[in-house]
């Protein structure tokens, strides 16, 4: 297993807390300003909303009565996705005599089954860490205690 190096330069203490002081209170002025920059937005979408002009793309424009800061109009902009209801799908396609040609198996690991077999001794440990292979992610957190 690897081990996390430490920094080999020293950090004075005094520079540690300095650092760790500075970035708490800028993490709180983010956050503060992240939630005020949000009301603002729902502010404007809904003015949008109410007052601007649907385009032949459904996206709705308000043009501002000045440029501000270079920002001359406001856009809801209008974004579809399409998804498989699966449900949806299948009945379709079986009244349809369909089901046949557009369903196709999908194979599909049991993980509970693979799980078995390594508990009769089918598979060896290294068997399942190469079928799951681990993965490490790292987040920095700070903690009060």
């Amino acid at each position: 297993m690897a081990t996390v190096e430490k920094p080999s330069r020293e950090v004075s203490l005094k520079g540690l807390l300095g650092t760790v002081s500075q970035y708490v209170t800028l993490k709180r002025r983010i956050d503060d300003l992240t939630k005020e920059q949000s009301v603002l937005k729902s502010e404007l979408s809904d003015l949008v909303d109410k007052q601007g002009e649907v385009d032949d793309k459904g996206h709705i424009w308000l043009s501002l009565p000045e440029s501000v800061e270079g920002v001359s109009s406001l856009k809801r902009e209008r974004r579809v996705t399409q998804s498989l209801d699966m449900d949806a799908a299948i009945i379709i396609l079986s009244q349809k005599g369909l089901a046949e040609r557009c369903i196709k198996p999908v194979p599909t690991i049991a993980e509970d089954e693979v799980m078995a077999a390594l508990y009769e001794g089918k598979l060896t440990e290294e068997d399942v860490d190469t079928m799951f292979p681990k993965k490490i992610t790292w987040a920095f957190i700070t903690s009060k205690s």
